[in-house]
C-alpha cells in the first residue's frame, strides 16, 4: 500500500511543480486571449462597456475587411516589419561575426551594444524625434553643414516609415547581436580548424559551417524580432503618432487608437486577434523553413 501511494505521489509531483507556471500562463496568456476573442465577437465601446454587450458574430472582422484605413495600416506594417527584420538580422549578423573574432576590446564593445536594447522604446522614440526633427534636428543640421537641403524625415509620407525603421533597427539590433553571438560561441573552434586544414576559405567556412550550425539560432531570432516588430507601436506613437495622414500607422498602432483613443473596444480586439494570427502564421512559416532545410541536409547526407 505504501509503495502504491509513493508511486501515485511520484506521478503527481511533476504536475504540482508545474502548477505555478501553468497558472501564470493561463492567467496572463490564455485568459486574455479568450477574453479578446469574446470581446471581438460583440459590439462594445467605452460608452456601452457597463451595459448589455450585443453579440454581432464576425461583423467586426467583416468591417475590417472593408476598412480602407486598416488596409493602409497593413501596407505600412509590411514595410515596417520587412525593413526592420531584414536590417536587424543583417546588421546583427555582421556585428556578431565581427565581435566573435579575437580582437582587443571586443568584450567591451559587446557590452556597449546592449545599451540601446535596454533603453525604453519611449525614450528611444523621443531621442530620435529630436534627432530627425524637420526644423532643429541633428540630422538636418549635419546636412546643412555639408551644403545639402534638409529632409522632412518625419513629415514626408514617403520617408517617414523608413525613419521609423532606422530607429527600430537601432533599438532592436543589439538583441540579434547578443543572440547570434551566443550561437557562435556554441560552435567548436575545432570544426573551423578542420575546415582550414582541408583548404576552406573564411567565406566557405561561413557559408558551409557557420550558417548551417547557426540555423536554429537564426530561426528563433527571426521569430522573436518579427513578432516584436509586428506588435511594436510605442516608439511609433511617440515619434509620429501615425502621421502624417496615416502614412506611419502600423496595424498595432491602428489597434491601439481604435480601442483606447476612439473607444471602439470590439474593433480593437478584432485587430488584436488578427495580429495574433499573423504572428502565428509567420512563426509557423519560419519553423517549416527550418524543418525543410533540415530534411534537405539529411537527404544530401
Amino acid at each position: 500500500m505504501k509503495v502504491t501511494l509513493e508511486a501515485k505521489t511520484g506521478r503527481i509531483q511533476p504536475y504540482l511543480l508545474l502548477a505555478p507556471a501553468l497558472a501564470i500562463l493561463i492567467g496572463f496568456l490564455l485568459f486574455p486571449l479568450i477574453w479578446n476573442i469574446y470581446l471581438s465577437l460583440h459590439d462594445v465601446s467605452l460608452t456601452t462597456i457597463l451595459g448589455d454587450w450585443k453579440y454581432v458574430g464576425l461583423k467586426n472582422f467583416d468591417n475590417l475587411i472593408h476598412d480602407h484605413d486598416f488596409h493602409t495600416s497593413l501596407q505600412v506594417s509590411l514595410i515596417f516589419v520587412g525593413g526592420s527584420v531584414a536590417l536587424q538580422f543583417f546588421v546583427g549578423m555582421v556585428l556578431a561575426v565581427v565581435l566573435n573574432q579575437q580582437i582587443s576590446g571586443s568584450n567591451t564593445i559587446r557590452a556597449l551594444f546592449i545599451i540601446p536594447w535596454t533603453v525604453s522604446a519611449v525614450i528611444t522614440g523621443f531621442s530620435f524625434k529630436f534627432i530627425f526633427s524637420d526644423s532643429f534636428g541633428i540630422m538636418n543640421y549635419g546636412l546643412a553643414q555639408m551644403g545639402l537641403e534638409p529632409v522632412a524625415w518625419l513629415s514626408d509620407p514617403g520617408i517617414v516609415v523608413w525613419t521609423l525603421v532606422f530607429a527600430n533597427v537601432w533599438h532592436g539590433t543589439p538583441f540579434t547581436v547578443i543572440f547570434l553571438t551566443a550561437g557562435l560561441f556554441s560552435i567548436s573552434p575545432v570544426v573551423y580548424e578542420a575546415a582550414r586544414i582541408d583548404g576552406a576559405t573564411k567565406i566557405k567556412s561561413f557559408l558551409y559551417i557557420t550558417l548551417p550550425l547557426l540555423r536554429p539560432f537564426i530561426i528563433i531570432n527571426l521569430i522573436l524580432i518579427t513578432m516584436w516588430s509586428v506588435n511594436f507601436f510605442d516608439l511609433i506613437l511617440v515619434m509620429t503618432n501615425g502621421g502624417p495622414l496615416f502614412s506611419s500607422t502600423t496595424s498595432s498602432l491602428f489597434m491601439y487608437r481604435q480601442a483606447f483613443e476612439f473607444g471602439l473596444l470590439s474593433k480593437g480586439a478584432a485587430v488584436g486577434f488578427l495580429l495574433i494570427a499573423m504572428n502565428l502564421v509567420l512563426a509557423y512559416t519560419y519553423i517549416k523553413l527550418l524543418r525543410s532545410q533540415d530534411k534537405t541536409v539529411e537527404i544530401r547526407q
